[in-house]
């Protein structure tokens, strides 16, 4: 016969606390994260406010600060829309309060920039493509990092433009 108890037993308040610790090594995570972590880990309810409660004292466990690198991370470094930013900031269970503020960096002047300068780039990148395709791929390429119809087609002209001004005949 087995000593193994069937039932296994609730990890201590520092057991889950260290495992909180031990994700927020690896990335930033929101307080719906740090509740799921707990929960996960055989938390409960109250385990789980409690050790949200103890990572926020600590300074360990700030939205605001997660939205804004969500910001710099995606939007400046991926190029991808205020948009898709927003969804996946809701998707990591930020506020919609938190997710306003760190999106107000992003002004409608700033995301056209942005989108021109995708489209220049990638636009590079096709330069052996003919007209029509360059335009489809261009704007699958951009719609697919969530700016509006408006911006794309904007986007998509500025490179066209560059890419004709660009050709040279021997």
């Amino acid at each position: 016969m087995s000593n193994i108890s069937p039932e296994t037993e609730a990890p201590t308040q520092d057991e889950l606390e260290a495992a909180v610790v031990r994700a927020l090594g690896r990335r930033g995570l929101t307080e719906k994260e740090v509740g799921q972590r707990v929960r996960e880990k055989g938390g409960d309810d109250a385990q789980a406010n409690a050790v949200l409660e103890r990572m926020r004292d600590l300074g360990y466990v700030d939205d605001a600060r997660v939205a804004e690198e969500m910001v710099h991370r995606l939007s400046e470094s991926r190029g991808k829309s205020r948009a898709i930013v927003a969804r996946e900031m809701s998707a990591r269970g930020i506020s919609r309060e938190v997710v306003d503020a760190a999106l107000d960096d992003i002004s409608d002047d700033r995301e056209q920039t942005q989108a021109i300068e995708l489209a220049l780039k990638r636009g590079a990148q096709l330069h052996s493509l003919d007209d029509a395709t360059f335009d489809r791929r261009l704007t699958g390429y951009l719609a697919r990092r969530g700016y509006s119809g408006s911006i794309v087609r904007e986007a998509v002209a500025s490179a066209r433009a560059e890419r004709r001004s660009n050709v040279r005949f021997l």
